[in-house]
Parts: C-alpha cells; structure tokens; sequence
C-alpha cells in the first residue's frame, strides 16, 4: 500500500511540474476562463470546426494533391475535406483519346503528392462542382507548364482569362515544336472556346 501511495504522491507532483512548466514556457496556455485544462478543449474544438469550403478564403488557398484524375484534374485535400479541381485555361485529352496517358503523366509528375497552391481567377466552381482554379507546386505554375509541353491545348473558359493570351502563346510554340500531344493533332478543333 506504501508503494502504490508513493506512486500516486509521484504522479500528482510530475502532472503539477508538468502544469507549472507548460504555464512558464506558454503563458498565454490558459483558456478564457484561466482554466488550462479548457485551453486543450478549446484547442480540441478549434481543430473539429476547420472553415468549410464555403468559409474560406478561395482566392488563395494551399492544398495536398491526393489523385490525379486526369491531365487537367485533380483531388485535393483542403482543410480535411477533399474537393476535386479543375484546372482553369487548359484542356488536356479525354480517356480513349490520343496522347491521354502522356498527360495525365505530365500531371502526376507535377503535382501528386504535392503541396500545391490553388488560386482563383473569377469562377469558384464549374457546372459539376469542381473548384476552377490555376495550380502552382512552389514557384512551378501548373497549367502554364503543361501547356508549354504540349500536354494542353489553351482553353477560354469565360470568365476565366487572367492567362489566356499567355496560354494561346505558349500552345502556338508547342504546336510549331510537334511537342507532347500536338503530335497527335488532337488539340485541332478549331474552337479556344469552351
């Protein structure tokens, strides 16, 4: 019985200096109520009630790339919610058309696995809920790369025009280079309109 007492006596002064050192190191510990023990509830509900899609700045916004869908499409994770992205100013081909592995490659080395910044141009999100938005994995700004490679052709989805005179450039230069799927002439529909 000495022992479990002198164990127990043990474990009430290491929680005390436990307390006493946190209060030194991180005055501020406290929560409103100066209860330290409600700053880690508060902490613990601050964690569960994260800003939906809805509530947060959609302007710019960081995200973790989970699946690349496609050339032009991705799952992210943003605030523990996944949303899918459409990138805004490019199309890349479809599934059974040309050159569509070769993109979503190019995709999946730019971004998978990634912390990619995602920036809105006028649009929030398209006809089937997917964000619009332009991509960047560090200084590297997605949609300008993949049409640079000939991965993309460029696209005028209005509103959406912050790049499009940059994107068309880029794609004529990919097109007179025969780079990435402009060997496949799959992009020659005629129409920058979408």
């Amino acid at each position: 019985m000495k022992l479990f007492i002198a164990g127990l006596a043990t474990g009430v002064i290491l929680t005390f200096s436990g307390i006493a050192f946190l209060e030194n190191t991180y005055p501020s510990i406290r929560g409103a109520d100066g209860n330290i023990f409600s700053f880690a509830s508060n902490l613990y509900k601050s964690e569960r009630t994260a800003p939906k899609p809805s509530e947060y700045n959609r302007d710019t916004v960081t995200a973790n790339v989970l699946r690349v869908v496609d050339g032009d499409t991705v799952d992210i994770e943003v605030y523990g919610e996944r949303q899918r992205v459409r990138y805004i100013g490019v199309n890349t081909p479809e599934r059974n058309e040309p050159c569509y592995e070769q993109a979503t490659q190019a995709n999946i080395d730019l971004v998978l696995g990634k912390t990619v910044r995602l920036v809105r141009d006028k649009s929030d999100t398209d006809r089937y809920g997917r964000l619009l938005r332009y991509l960047f994995v560090d200084e590297i700004f997605v949609n300008k790369v993949l049409v640079e490679q000939g991965h993309a052709e460029a696209v005028l989805y209005n509103p959406d025009e912050q790049y499009y005179n940059l994107f068309r450039d880029l794609e004529v230069a990919a097109k007179n280079a025969r780079l990435g799927c402009h060997l496949y002439d799959i992009f020659e529909d005629g129409n920058p309109k979408r």
